[in-house]
């Protein structure tokens, strides 16, 4: 009778939970921190003779191994003994990890049937002749990351995990490795990001509904993870005039940002390697605008959803009576010239009523803080029109 292991049964049970996982995601990373530690991803099949295995490590030494599928001396192996190893079945590279000690370093090992070839942060490290290339005898065999299936870990971080069954070229993987990559790219078989930041596993981004990456050990004790990059998030705007407005977002200290900010689908200004998370714009023609950001560590994350911000001319509004002046001062309207005792309304553009309040003077100031962006009518008691404003 046919064995099915825990890791197996855990993997069919949460299958389902991965399988709309969206492309954009945070940047994670999980430590290996004891001799404990060390990730399953269970059975891997490459299926041709050409293969490249890319990641970013962080090491502190140069000890042991961080991915390996190889069984009786039969597949790909990669760790250190003193300088870092990249092994296929009895052949390797040997390439001097000295600068990458306490700096997060890329490493992609390709193999294309001709060579074997050792890329780090986008550049050639290291090259040998080798004909035969991968051995698919190893696939079906268990791969292990943070450490190798005999054993021997590497206590050290790994962020954004990929395995390929296609040689990747030198332009490919210099344009692609400070990116996420799109889960469907063509020969992409794993992708582990780490963006869970919590419990026993990590979701292979190109095969959702395919075998996941399994923790060894306790977490916190033998292993954590962290959150490299986190995608902005509440972006919100302060100081808005008629022609500038700062923007404002939340995001992971320590990253810096990049702003896009467009207009009728055109991008109209950017900023880049910001390190607050606030932009300033000014200058700016009356029109509505929509506001990107995204996030840069090591990697760099997708874009933020859009935020609309509205500079038209209705976001500011004067003279509108030969009494009465509206002005949006920040986080407040000033009315000027309204007779007191007389009702103020302000509506959403759906009808709903947000405020109402009694003229006590004949200048009111109505606070708009927490008013969600949008477009909303101003009703003033007897004079005539409704007003519009946007916020």
């Amino acid at each position: 009778m046919k064995t099915i292991t825990s890791f197996k049964i855990a993997g069919l049970i949460t299958a389902c939970l991965f399988a709309a996982m969206p492309t954009k995601a945070d940047i994670g990373a999980i430590s290996f921190k004891t001799s404990a530690a060390g990730m399953n991803a269970l059975e891997t099949t490459i299926g041709s003779n050409q293969m490249t295995l890319e990641t970013w490590l962080y090491i502190g030494n140069s000890t042991g191994f961080f991915a390996s599928n190889m069984h009786n001396d039969k597949g790909f192996a990669l760790g250190f003994d003193g300088w870092f190893k990249f092994q296929l079945d009895g052949a390797s590279i040997w390439i001097d990890p000295t600068s990458w000690k306490e700096n997060w370093t890329h490493i992609a090992c390709v193999a294309d049937g001709s060579q074997m070839i050792v890329y780090v942060n986008g550049e050639v490290a290291g090259t040998q002749e080798n004909t035969t290339g991968y051995n698919t005898e190893a696939d079906g065999n268990p791969l292990f990351l943070g450490t190798a299936p005999w054993g021997n870990p590497c206590n050290c971080k790994m962020a954004d995990f990929r395995l390929w069954s296609v040689a990747r070229t030198a332009e490919e993987i210099k344009n692609n490795y400070q990116k996420q990559i799109e889960p469907s790219t063509t020969g992409l078989i794993k992708n582990f990001n780490f963006a869970e930041g919590n419990g026993d596993h990590t979701a292979n981004l190109a095969e959702p509904e395919g075998n996941q990456a399994w923790c060894m050990g306790a977490i916190d004790t033998d292993y954590s993870w962290e959150t490299v990059a986190q995608i902005p998030t509440n972006l919100r705007t302060e100081n808005q005039t008629e022609n500038s407005f700062d923007i404002l977002w939340d995001g992971t200290d320590g990253n810096t940002w990049s702003v896009e900010l467009s207009a009728n689908g055109q991008v109209v200004d950017t900023k880049t390697r910001l390190t607050e998370k606030k932009a300033s714009f000014s200058n700016l023609d009356k029109k509505d605008y929509t506001v990107r950001v995204k996030a840069h560590s090591f990697m760099e994350t997708a874009f933020s959803d859009a935020f609309s911000v509205n500079l038209s001319t209705s976001s500011a509004i004067t003279n509108i009576h030969k009494n009465i002046s509206i002005v949006r001062h920040n986080n407040a309207i000033q009315i000027d010239g309204i007779q007191t005792g007389k009702l103020i309304s302000i509506y959403t553009d759906q009808g709903i009523l947000s405020r109402q309040i009694s003229a006590e003077h004949e200048t009111i100031v109505l606070s708009i803080e927490g008013f969600p962006h949008g477009i909303y009518f101003i009703s003033i008691e007897g004079y005539g029109p409704t007003f519009k404003i946007a916020l």
